[in-house]
Order: structure tokens, then sequence, then C-alpha cells
């Protein structure tokens, strides 16, 4: 494979990563439309369309769909025409490649206070009223709390 043909294959690929998120954002656009119209209906004021949000879900999903091209080393030409299974194995690792990217990044931010910009995936967790250390989403107990009194 020549240089031109990885170049290619990495926009394409990302191009079609695009397009899968652009499939997401679609269903996520009449989600929000729906919750603002409960919102207005409940007199409360709608929720703001956020265009940065839109544009770096569009990144992710351009670089989802350029790995994926990568890591598939898809080829979307056979003997002069197009390989429908990859196209579609493509777009399909951009819509579930950003929502994958998306909930790490999620997960592992969701642990710093944005009040607290020293804060480290190491830093001491707050405790409960017990003593105890409050738990984030991700994270479990495999042993019983100790007796309450």
């Amino acid at each position: 494979m020549t240089l031109n043909e990885i170049t290619t294959n990495i926009i394409a690929g990302g191009l079609l990563g695009m397009l899968g998120q652009g499939v997401r954002i679609a269903v996520g656009l009449k989600k929000f439309n729906e919750t603002n119209a409960t919102l207005t209906a409940q007199g409360k004021p709608p929720e703001k369309f956020d265009t940065g949000r839109l544009l770096i879900s569009m990144f992710i999903g351009f670089v989802s769909g350029a790995v994926g091209m990568l890591v598939k080393s898809a080829n979307l030409d056979k003997d002069g025409q197009y390989d429908t299974q990859a196209i579609i194995t493509i777009i399909a690792i951009g819509y579930s490649g950003a929502d994958f990217i998306e909930g790490v990044f999620n997960t592992y931010i969701s642990r710093f206070k944005p009040n607290d910009p020293v804060a480290t995936p190491d830093s001491p967790k707050p405790a409960d009223s017990h003593g105890q250390p409050t738990l984030v989403a991700d994270e479990a107990t495999f042993s019983n709390p100790p007796a309450q009194g």
C-alpha cells in the first residue's frame, strides 16, 4: 500500500465515521427536541443547544472511523467495486466508537471536581456520614459494608 492509499483510507474512514456519528446525533437531536417540548409544557426553560459539543462529537466520530479503518485494514475498493460490508462496518464503528470514547472520557472526567483543579484520580475520595468512602458510578464493592449500629 502506498502512502497515498493509506491517507485516502484514513480520510475515507474518518468521513464514514462522521456519517455514523451523524446518525447518532440525529437520534440525540430528536430526544433533545422532545425533552425541550416537555420542559416548555411544564413551564420550565428549555435546554440550550451546545454547538461546541456537536463539533467535538463529530470530531470523535471522525477519529473513531479513521482508527477503525486502520485497525480493520479495510479497503473500500475491491476490483473496481465498493465493498459495502467494509463501508457499513466503518459507519458502525463511527457510531459506536464515538459512544465508547465519550463514555470513557465522561467516566474519568467525572472523577474531577469542577471547583478543585488539583484533584487527581488518586486523590482521597469524599466520605459519607459514616466515614465510608463514597463510590462513583463505575466502582463497585465486593465485600459487605460494616454493620451499622
